[in-house]
């Protein structure tokens, strides 16, 4: 009996693996040696379960419920970002800990998790009640320390093992999230996931893009704000107030719809991806979570390159440090300051996180410290303010989703005037752009995960920067590509910006700090 059973539950797995999302599977064959690894892996399951438990149906039924409770977790996720589980997901337990609502975990959600998770405990002391234990204390701890064993082998191998599992399917290493878990199935691409990040991490990246050599000295600031869930909604029929876009669009040295690679989540994706110019798919394994190794990408960050060429940088954030792990991320990229939440006040929150005005006027702040120092500025900001979920109680007086979108977005653009504003009147040239993350999680507009592009604008402010009536025409691209647009201003033309010093610039800045200050 305690042979067939691993090999029932091993045909009931492969049919749960398959299940990771809605569309997995469908016409995706894959490859049998993912078959094999992911019913290793429910075997594994069965082994652990046994040590725990000296009991063989216990342990198998344990091992499907197991499996059972990822494969939900994954088409949970799904149904919110398109995007099932991945190997790096697991390494966000402490941060869903800290910031249950931000995983849409509310108290109702964490009330029906406890009681589901009462009612499981209470089955399993059922369950152990009636099936009798089939071996006694020593085996059992011999099972145990099996299972734990075979579990530590294959952690310290998992380099080792990628070799093989690369040649499972070579493209693996640059598929989206959804293609590399359809191909191998959940169990098996989690595993695979793994050993291939930590294989990846191994190999010397000779592929980044080449670094500036010296920067022309014609700018004095690049700015770059990431904007929460900015996306210009009037296409769909949201009405929105975005007078700022509307009056720099003409302006702007390039501007239209970005391309990112996430949807409601994941938005270090994109300020990585817009901070190194490296795509999401060159990225490798490290796409998946960027920050679990910036280093590997940090050769290729403006940052770095800028602080390296006496430039100062600062990174804004305002909220927790730890989340995604920027805390250890951001200085590793180049940044020699980092900003967050402790320097903003709580009456400059609008809803429950920092408000975009009140973020731009501390970027203000720092363009003019800059500016008084005579020292050019690079600033990347991630904002926050319009981070979901929307819904009652977010904001007084206003309930309904869509409205409340719209009053957060009128909020970012506000910071996107004031900003330029500073820049036009702080710096004689400078680089501004401004984009969003990802499309919003918004109630009633789905459409949005399929068409995933937000907005983007880049702008050359400052008193001489040339301000054309007629910009150019709305433009499709990737963050890599406007890094490369960045790139270019950066080290090419005239070299007229580079007598603009610290006398001349910090005695400009003095007369016109007065009017941002206000």
């Amino acid at each position: 009996m305690t042979i067939s059973i691993p090999l029932v539950m091993l045909a009931a797995a492969a049919g749960l693996d398959r299940l990771a999302t809605p569309r997995q599977g469908v016409g995706v064959r894959a490859p049998l040696a993912a078959w094999g690894l992911g019913g290793t892996v429910v075997l594994w399951l069965w082994l652990l379960w046994l040590g725990l438990s000296a009991r063989p149906l216990f342990a198998a039924v344990a091992a499907l419920v197991t499996l059972g409770v990822f494969v939900t977790i994954s088409r949970v996720k799904y149904a919110y970002l398109r995007e099932p589980l991945v190997f790096s997901d697991l390494g966000f337990l402490m941060t869903l800990i800290r910031h249950p609502d931000l995983f849409y975990v509310d108290r109702r959600s964490a009330a029906g998790i406890g009681l589901a998770a009462l009612m499981l405990i209470g089955v399993i002391a059922g369950w152990t009640w009636f099936e009798p234990r089939q071996f006694g204390a020593l085996a059992q701890m011999g099972v145990l320390a099996l299972a734990l064993l075979v579990a530590a082998v294959l952690l310290a191998a998992a380099g080792s093992l990628a070799p093989m599992l690369a040649r499972l399917a070579p493209s693996l290493l640059e598929t989206p999230p959804e293609q590399f878990v359809a191909r191998l199935g959940l169990s098996a691409s989690l595993v695979a996931g793994f050993a291939l990040w930590r294989r990846d991490g191994r190999v010397e990246r000779g592929d980044l893009p080449v670094a500036p050599i010296a920067v022309n000295g014609r700018y004095r600031a690049v700015v770059m704000l990431q904007m929460e869930s900015f996306a210009d909604l009037r296409r769909y029929g949201v009405p929105l107030s975005l007078p700022n876009l509307e009056r720099l669009r003409p302006r702007a040295l390039a501007q239209g719809r970005l391309d990112v690679s996430c949807y409601g989540a994941y938005t270090h994706r994109s300020e990585v991806e817009m901070l190194t110019g490296v795509p999401f798919a060159r990225q490798r394994m490290d796409r998946f979570d960027p920050y679990l190794r910036p280093e590997r990408l940090a050769s290729a960050s403006l940052a770095g390159l800028l602080a390296t060429a006496g430039w100062r940088t600062t990174f804004i954030h305002p909220h927790d440090a730890r989340f995604f792990r920027r805390d250890r991320a951001i200085p590793r990229l180049g940044f020699a300051r980092f900003i967050g939440e402790d320097a903003f006040q709580p009456a400059d929150r609008y809803g429950p996180y920092v408000g975009d005005r009140a973020l731009g006027r501390h970027i203000a702040r720092e363009i003019s410290a800059a500016a008084e120092a005579g020292e050019p500025l690079f600033l990347m900001s991630i904002s926050m303010e319009a981070h979901d979920p929307y819904g009652p109680g977010r904001l007084p007086a206003i309930d309904e989703p869509v409205a409340q979108y719209a009053h957060h977005l009128a909020n970012a653009d506000a910071m996107l005037g004031l900003v330029t504003a500073a820049l036009d009147t702080l710096t004689d040239r400078a680089l501004l752009v401004f984009y969003g993350d990802h499309a919003p999680l918004l109630p009633g507009h789905a459409a949005l995960a399929e068409d995933r592009a937000t907005d983007y604008l880049v702008l050359e402010c400052g008193w001489a920067a040339a301000k054309p009536k007629e910009g150019r025409a709305p433009s499709r691209r990737s963050p890599a590509e406007i890094n490369a647009l960045v790139r270019s201003a950066l080290v090419a033309g005239r070299q007229d910006g580079a007598g603009s010093g610290a006398g001349a610039g910090a005695a400009t800045a003095s007369m016109r700090r007065s009017t941002i200050e206000k």
